[in-house]
C-alpha cells in the first residue's frame, strides 16, 4: 500500500456483481470487521478522497467510488434527501433505521404540513432530528406503528416495510391477494405483498438475481436512496 492509502475489507455482492466496502479496523498485522453473512471477502487498498473541489451539487465521499449506487448517492445528496457523515464518508452499506428512513422520505417528498402529534407509546425515544419527519409521515398516512403502539425508531427498516411506505407515498392501490411475481412471494408479509407487486411493475423495487424480494432483509443507505430517486421519477411522470 502507498502511504496515503488505507486498508478495508470488501465483500462481493453476487446480485450486483460488484465489490462493496465493509470497512474494518486495522490492528497489528490484521484487519477485522463485523459482518452478518458468508460470502467472498477481500482486503483492498483504498485511495484517499480527491482533493479536487467538487462541482456544485456534487458530493465528495471517500467510500463510494466504484460503488453500484455511486451516481444515485451523489444525486440524492445533491437533492437534499440525505447527508454524509462528518468524517467524509457516506457508508452506503450501512443499514437504515425507521427514523432515518422517515427523514429521507420526507426530505424527498418535501411536504408542507407540519405533522401531527405523535401518540406512539415510545414517542419520547424518537430523536429530535427525526420527530417532525415522523410526524409528517404519520399525518400523510405513510407511517404506522406496531400492534403494541410503538414506533421503534431505532429498528432497522426491512425491505417489506420500505415497500409499504413507498407505495403509500405514491398512493398506489394494491391488492394484498395479488401475486408479487417474486420467487419468494409466499414469504412476503400479506400487508406488503401488494406493494411489492406494484413497485416491481413500476420498476421501483426489484429482486435479486434469483428473483427474490427478500422482504425481511434490512435496507442499506444505498438501497434507500436508489428507491427514493425512482419514486420521485415515477411522481414526475
Amino acid at each position: 500500500m502507498k502511504s496515503d492509502q488505507r486498508a478495508a475489507i470488501f465483500y462481493y455482492d453476487e446480485a450486483k456483481k460488484a465489490w462493496a466496502e465493509v470497512g474494518g479496523t486495522v490492528g497489528d498485522r490484521h484487519i477485522a470487521a463485523q459482518t452478518d453473512h458468508f460470502t467472498k471477502f477481500a482486503v483492498f487498498a483504498v485511495n484517499p478522497p480527491s482533493t479536487d473541489k467538487p462541482s456544485e451539487g456534487e458530493a465528495a465521499f471517500s467510500d463510494i467510488s466504484g460503488h453500484w449506487a455511486e451516481t444515485a448517492i451523489r444525486q440524492a445528496v445533491g437533492g437534499g434527501i440525505v447527508d454524509g457523515y462528518p468524517d467524509g464518508t457516506f457508508k452506503p452499506n450501512r443499514t437504515v433505521t425507521r427514523a432515518e428512513f422517515a427523514v429521507m422520505l420526507m426530505n424527498a417528498l418535501k411536504p408542507s404540513a407540519e405533522g401531527t402529534a405523535l401518540k406512539f407509546a415510545d414517542a419520547a425515544t424518537i430523536p429530535s432530528w427525526a420527530r417532525q419527519a415522523v410526524a409528517q409521515a404519520v399525518q400523510a398516512g405513510i407511517v404506522n406503528g406496531y400492534d403494541d403502539g410503538s414506533f421503534r425508531p431505532d429498528a432497522e427498516i426491512a425491505r417489506s416495510e420500505m415497500a409499504a411506505m413507498i407505495a403509500k407515498a405514491l398512493k398506489l392501490t394494491s391488492d394484498p391477494k395479488a401475486s408479487s411475481g417474486f420467487a419468494d412471494d409466499r414469504s412476503i408479509p400479506s400487508w406488503a405483498r401488494g406493494a411489492a407487486a406494484a413497485l416491481k411493475e413500476l420498476g421501483i423495487m426489484g429482486g435479486s438475481g434469483a428473483n427474490l424480494f427478500d422482504g425481511s432483509s434490512k435496507t442499506t443507505r444505498a438501497e434507500a436512496v436508489t428507491v427514493l430517486l425512482r419514486m420521485l421519477a415515477q411522481m414526475d411522470k
